[in-house]
């Protein structure tokens, strides 16, 4: 029998929000959270027990990162469809949720207005972007199915050094010490990875890194 309700697992660490969310979208009666989580991991666990038609996922969270549990999705071949949740309207971020699968994003700071407008469209098959994003930030591939390429592929290979090292808490003087470098030139640099990622802040910088997985491993050695 088909269904009649959109079913829904919902992801984010504050439970204040995910009571709005839910709230929100039960009075749409087209959508149904079937589970509300506040962890990766956790979210992980409920998509692949419910099989939902669409995951809402926050973009930072404990245990494991929207964009992370996306990854670890896509091995299972789940037929969810994913939104993710962002305070981050860089167009880095963008690219990474949909080179991970997601399929729409969606600022939290206009969630409450665009959320049941999202998961409506993501489960017909669309893409959605929220409208507030502003027209720069867009995904600078248009998307089919999936982004062709993460932006950081723009990067070479010095300037991936340099953002770890950044990422990892090192100053450029000592990033200097370490590439064989004067800190002006890493500075030059950084500033130039930063501009083709569209990153403007040290946090920013870390938060890429953390989406990349560059700080699991070993600081870098080079």
């Amino acid at each position: 029998m088909p269904r009649t309700l959109i079913h829904v697992v919902l992801a984010d660490d504050h439970p204040v929000f995910r009571h709005g969310v839910t709230s929100l979208i039960a009075d749409s009666g087209e959508i149904v959270v079937v589970a509300s989580v506040e962890t990766g991991a956790a979210a992980y666990r409920a998509i692949v027990q419910h099989e939902p038609d669409v995951a809402i996922l926050d973009i930072n969270m404990p245990e494991m990162n929207g964009v992370t549990v996306l990854r670890h999705l896509a091995r299972t071949g789940t037929r969810t469809q994913a939104i993710m949740l962002s305070v981050y309207e860089s167009r880095v971020y963008i690219d990474q949720a949909f080179e991970a699968g997601a399929r729409g994003y969606v600022l939290k700071r206009s969630a409450f207005q665009n959320i049941a407008s999202a998961v409506r469209a993501v489960h017909a098959g669309g893409i959605y972007l929220d409208p507030a994003l502003p027209e720069r930030t867009a995904p600078h591939r248009r998307l089919s199915s999936s982004v062709d390429e993460a932006a950081c592929s723009t990067l070479s290979e010095r300037e991936r050094d340099i953002l770890r090292f950044v990422a990892f808490g090192f100053t450029s003087k000592e990033v200097a010490d370490r590439l064989g470098a004067t800190p002006k030139a890493i500075e030059t640099q950084k500033a130039r990875a930063c501009t083709k990622l569209g990153l403007a802040s040290r946090a920013q910088i870390v938060q890429f890194a953390i989406l990349q997985g560059w700080l699991h491993g070993e600081i870098p050695l080079r």
